[in-house]
């Protein structure tokens, strides 16, 4: 079976801390226990490292075989054994001991040397005696940092949650969109555009019941797609992601990005189900203009539009605050067709909270909006209750037409380039 770096690290100071009773003498005990010292010392900057990346995204197997909590108590137990096998030589060890001194100069001198220098002048001035209360509070550091990750990872925060996914997703549509938009596009091309929907409709209601597999439940599934609305509940999928990373294999984010078969099965699945919710929108007549308002109403809907808006106003951020209003009445301006007139199936029909809800949640992910407001929140100012108009603020300017999404994104590059 084929470790992880990360677990054959442990287990190799385990197994080491396990060797040093193999000792015939104390110098050969005080070597032995040096270099283990310089080993976990080495470790506990790697598992610091993993624990601050993890902190900005989270993993989707990174280290996926670790039970953190489990060797985090392993740590006392290795403590232990160092006292049992001094105690042989009849060495004392003080297991209680905690970054003693002559531990956290011994660990800042030996960080300055390299992993390919061989250099032994850290451990030049070290004093014999002070080996097995080094190592005692290094393999405490260490147990330390194992359960700090351990609560890392058994608690992640909302805000954490959307961040992460919104990297991964990022990842995904630079590495692996565009091979499924072809696929998708070559598959559709047999059918006239008479048939199309037809096939379109089929196909989706297919990938729906190979999406159900990934879940072991009905309940399971519920969480990240609304059967009754038959819609992706993009926050419900976020959550269930992150919660669940065991059920997605092992994927990298870094310089090595590499998704598991079921994590682009995942996000296959939510591309797909865009593309074709696309391809089964009403087509638009020949010549048609869209609808428009007379002018009187347009006003009565801007002071709706701020009106609503002004809901989630205390969320902009400082650099904003005394910029949001003027900036939703120049979106308004400039947008006044597609915000005033609602989609043939939105149910509010004043005007298109589709299209402002998508606004909002692009500008959220622009850092207009607070990023520690998290979706539902925003939701609940704007709706009253926490409804399916979350997958709006959740998706952004994506839940649009294409055209509609790239003018949008274009028109708020430049205005918030200018508003900074």
């Amino acid at each position: 079976m084929e470790y992880t770096s990360e677990l054959n690290i442990l287990n190799n100071i385990e197994r080491k801390v396990g060797t040093l009773g193999c000792s015939c003498c104390l110098l050969s005990l005080n070597t032995m226990g040096l270099s283990l010292t310089v080993d976990v010392c080495r470790s506990i900057l790697v598992f610091e490292k993993m624990l601050e990346d993890w902190q900005d995204c989270l993993p989707l197997g990174d280290a996926h075989d670790i039970n953190f909590t489990l060797w985090g108590s392993k740590m006392w137990d290795l403590i232990k054994e160092v006292r049992r096998v001094y105690s042989l030589h009849h060495v004392f060890v003080n297991i209680y001991e905690y970054e003693a001194d002559s531990y956290m100069e011994f660990k800042a001198s030996q960080q300055q040397i390299g992993a390919f220098n061989n250099s032994l002048a850290p451990i030049c001035q070290v004093v014999p005696e002070d080996i097995p209360k080094m190592l005692v509070c290094a393999l405490r550091e260490l147990g330390e940092v194992m359960m700090e990750l351990s609560e890392f990872l058994a608690s992640p925060t909302e805000e954490l949650i959307e961040t992460s996914y919104r990297k991964w997703e990022e990842n995904y549509n630079h590495h692996y969109r565009n091979s499924l938009q072809r696929e998708y596009n070559k598959w559709k091309i047999q059918y006239s555009k008479r048939t199309l929907k037809k096939h379109v409709q089929e196909r989706l209601n297919s990938e729906v019941d190979e999406f159900r597999k990934l879940f072991v439940s009905d309940d399971e599934f519920e969480q990240v797609y609304d059967t009754e609305q038959r819609v992706i509940d993009n926050d419900g999928l976020m959550r269930f992601l992150f919660t669940h990373a065991e059920r997605f294999g092992v994927s990298f984010i870094d310089n090595r990005p590499f998704y598991s078969d079921e994590l682009q099965r995942l996000f296959n699945f939510v591309e797909l189900w865009r593309l074709m919710q696309i391809d089964l929108q009403p087509a638009k007549k020949r010549g048609e203009q869209p609808m428009t308002v007379k002018e009187e109403q347009r006003d009565v809907v801007e002071e709706k539009l701020l009106e609503l808006v002004g809901r989630i106003e205390h969320l902009t951020v400082s650099a904003f605050k005394e910029k949001i209003s003027d900036l939703w009445k120049r979106i308004y301006a400039t947008f006044k067709a597609e915000i005033s007139k609602a989609g043939s199936h939105e149910k509010f029909k004043e005007f298109s909270k589709k299209t402002v809800y998508c606004i909002i949640g692009h500008l959220k992910m622009k850092g207009v909006y607070s990023l520690s407001a998290t979706n539902v929140e925003i939701t609940k100012l704007l709706e009253g209750s926490n409804n399916g108009m979350r997958k709006y603020v959740n998706n952004g300017l994506q839940e649009l037409e294409p055209t509609l999404n790239k003018r949008l994104k274009e028109y708020l590059a430049q205005e918030l380039e200018q508003a900074s």
